[in-house]
């Protein structure tokens, strides 16, 4: 058995750029090989019968060994080898996920919702159960919204299995997130570590620890599969901006638990799953951590988060459209509806007024065309909430660029607060 060590480099040029890749240790079984007595010069102990010629005396050196020096000074010298950047052995999936599990499920534990329901005796009935994993010292764990909406009691449940009570302390219905806290046993406290979730790359090892079906403690494992901008969930006014697609199992029982990379830091929190009647789709979804982040200030100090809302509904310019309607612009999105009172609606702008079929659906036509907002070009919907949700708050100003009886203008527009729905 012999080691050894197989380097990969790639050099990628591009505008005088070199990159480099180094590879890591294989251990390959080659058998046993003898080494070549060529490959290592011979040292004699014994003094040959003729002495060679002394390094003090060239003039009796051979002419040949003269000859041959002259022609190897004709010859270019060889480039030294490049430089190789050795990288060490990276751990393998099953002991990075063996790793991350020992040092995470401590803080992931299961939420119980219970309520009251009519013509039951008052005691409340369990509803449901999800998962959250531990945010800080005080208590405060993070779950789905959809695990504690509308209960009436709320329990935790620990890793050692002990069960205490819990309390709702903020809630946001458009991200799908909350925060309860409970008071749990300092021996028992285990708080994630939260990572950076814009520096995820689509590929890396991602895994998924919660209760699914009631089943405490499991670990599923897959990767980063995708970003998406914008995932609207099926039902209801929740929208997942930056999402994490990933092929983690995520089952019901799962929601409101952590995505994990390789290092064991939270990078989203598991929400949804798609799996079709009769297969698994392995379509699966995680808020990211920076989401999280972003709102959990305000679910702290106040309980909720004012999403930033401009009062429109709008369609994207498609080429069809474009062509069936003459419009002066193929992309951006073309305003429908304008609420009365919101921020868009104070701003001035237009929605249609009137309708149009565009290959069997009714479109409303002769409103403004928005191109942009703070000069970031838009061509879909989801590109508009996603800069939104990313950048603004409630109060906050954009610039919208619209396109008005073919004129570009552009219109100021103070955000209102999202109503929740």
């Amino acid at each position: 058995m012999q080691t050894l060590r197989l380097v990969l480099i790639a050099v990628v040029s591009s505008a005088s750029t070199l990159f480099m890749a180094a590879g890591c240790d294989v251990v390959r079984s080659i058998g046993s090989v003898a080494t070549p007595a060529a490959t290592a010069p011979s040292v004699s102990t014994q003094a040959p019968a003729t002495a060679a010629p002394s390094a003090q005396s060239p003039t009796s050196a051979p002419a040949p060994a003269v000859a041959q020096q002259t022609e190897a000074a004709r010859q270019p010298a060889a480039a030294p080898p490049a430089p190789v950047v050795q990288a060490q052995t990276p751990p393998q999936p099953t002991e990075a996920a063996i790793r991350v599990y020992r040092d995470v499920r401590p803080s992931v534990v299961t939420i119980v919702s219970s309520v009251v329901q009519p013509g039951f005796r008052t005691d409340p009935q369990p509803r449901g159960t999800g998962s959250g994993f531990m945010l800080d010292d005080k208590g405060n764990i993070v779950t789905n919204n959809h695990v504690v909406q509308e209960a009436d009691r709320l329990e935790v449940t620990l890793p050692n299995g002990t069960t205490i009570p819990a309390e709702l302390v903020g809630r946001d219905p458009r991200f799908d997130i909350a925060v309860v806290r409970a008071q749990i046993p300092q021996d028992q406290l285990r708080v994630a570590r939260l990572a950076d979730s814009d520096q995820i790359q689509v590929g890396e090892q991602a895994l998924a620890i919660g209760n699914p079906y009631g089943l405490e403690g499991t670990v599923t494992s897959g990767i980063v599969s995708a970003r998406r901008p914008v995932v609207s969930e099926p039902q209801g006014d929740g929208v997942l901006v930056n999402a994490i697609q990933t092929d983690a199992s995520i089952n019901p029982g799962n929601s409101g638990g952590p995505l994990l990379n390789a290092r064991g830091e939270v990078i989203g929190v598991n929400t949804l799953g798609l799996q079709p009647q009769g297969g698994q789709a392995g379509l699966n979804f995680a808020i990211p951590i920076n989401n999280v982040k972003r709102v959990l200030p305000d679910l702290l100090a106040r309980g909720s988060y004012p999403h930033p809302f401009v009062g429109i509904a709008s369609a994207e310019i498609t080429t069809a459209m474009a062509d069936a309607l003459s419009l002066p612009t193929r992309g951006g999105l073309l305003v429908q509806t304008v609420e009365p009172n919101s921020g868009g609606g104070r701003a001035g702008l237009r929605g249609g007024s009137g309708n149009q079929q565009v290959r069997s659906r009714q479109v409303a036509v002769g409103g403004d065309i928005i191109t942009a907002i703070d000069g970031q070009r838009v061509g879909r919907p989801e590109d508009f909430v996603a800069y939104l949700e990313s950048n603004k708050r409630a109060g906050d100003t954009v610039t919208l660029t619209i396109l008005r009886d073919g004129q570009q203008r552009d219109l100021q527009v103070t955000l209102g607060e999202r109503p929740q729905r």
